[in-house]
């Protein structure tokens, strides 16, 4: 094999260092080679993985990205209308349990939510109010 080094942000070492802590990969090593593989694979469908239990671990690093965790057939732009509309009224509380009870915490959907949840919140004066588009026609 051939030795390559790359340098990585510390907070991607440290989730990288807790999958290793939490058994999910034998070492960083064996995750940097999965990684690569599987982009690989993605880009080339002929590409032939070389990783030990190639699919086993693809398994259990992959999540579906398919939406909601429990599978209720919410659509992710449902999700975001429904998030918009509790951010508007000012009901972040049920906007927060509604990503809390649909998404698992570490799906990319929940992030993106949370994320947007926290543009209206924080861009909200006071936190009562938040951006709005104008309803009343410009005046010229």
């Amino acid at each position: 094999m051939v030795k390559s080094t790359v340098r990585f942000p510390e907070p991607v070492v440290e989730e990288i260092e807790a999958l290793v802590d939490d058994g999910v990969v034998e070492s960083k090593s064996e995750f940097h080679r999965f990684c690569s593989e599987y982009v690989l694979a993605q880009l080339d469908p002929e590409f032939e993985p070389e990783t030990l239990d190639f699919e086993e671990l693809e398994a259990q690093l992959i999540r579906d990205s398919a939406g909601p965790s429990e599978g209720d057939g919410i659509s992710f732009l449902e999700s975001v209308l429904f998030i918009r509309k509790h951010a508007l009224r000012g009901n972040v509380q049920d906007a927060e349990d509604f990503i809390d009870h649909h998404y698992d915490p570490h799906d990319r959907d929940a992030v993106l939510l949370e994320e947007l949840l926290s543009f209206y919140h924080d861009s909200a004066p006071d936190s009562a109010a938040t951006p709005r588009r104008s309803v009343q026609p410009e005046q010229r």
